[in-house]
């Protein structure tokens, strides 16, 4: 747990944002308390999650990264977090499923054409 007491929205939100973390990433306390630090530090700071690593941008630009592991495979692909703001990436699978859809209408426009030229 976050041992600063948030007076603000803002605070709150970013305490609420960095717990998430620990939902879908195998980090340390330590780790929770400097990304709320960071995110804390300036409205532009924002904190990127890949499936194995983590990016602290400040104003865009990376200030430092580390490497990360997910508590649980294929369940995200990751996360962006700001002070107010938590976007989830989930997992994306690849369907597997083709599409064979348009041999029908390939079928009408042959039919249409041997009945044009048969006239």
């Amino acid at each position: 747990m976050i041992k600063k007491n948030p007076e603000t929205y803002r605070e709150l939100m970013a305490v609420k944002n960095v717990l998430e973390i620990a939902k879908y990433y195998n980090v340390s306390q330590e780790f929770i308390d400097k990304a709320y630090d960071f995110l804390m530090e300036s409205n532009t700071n924002t904190i990127k999650f890949t499936t194995n690593s983590v990016s602290f941008l400040e104003n865009g630009n990376l200030k430092t990264s580390y490497e990360v592991s997910l508590l649980a495979q294929k369940v995200i692909d990751g996360l962006v977090l700001s002070a107010l703001t938590l976007s989830i990436i989930p997992h994306y699978t690849p369907s597997s499923g083709g599409g064979g859809g348009g041999s029908s209408s390939n079928n009408n426009n042959n039919n249409n054409n041997n009945n044009n030229n048969n006239h």
